[in-house]
């Protein structure tokens, strides 16, 4: 798999096990927000490079 395609889904499950943590726990902590902003963050560098290929 391409590198910008693996770090997009990493991205996006990193987005979903904290959604899926936050609601288990029934609140969402310092530590489900800084996944989230990695996710965002994986997924912002996976298309940077996609971009970078063409």
């Amino acid at each position: 798999m391409e590198q910008w395609k693996l770090s997009i889904l990493i991205g996006v499950i990193l987005i979903i096990l904290a959604a899926l943590f936050a609601a288990i726990r029934k609140e969402i902590s310092i530590w489900t927000i800084l996944i989230v902003i990695l996710a965002v963050v994986d997924i912002a560098v996976g298309i940077l490079r996609k971009m970078k290929e063409n």
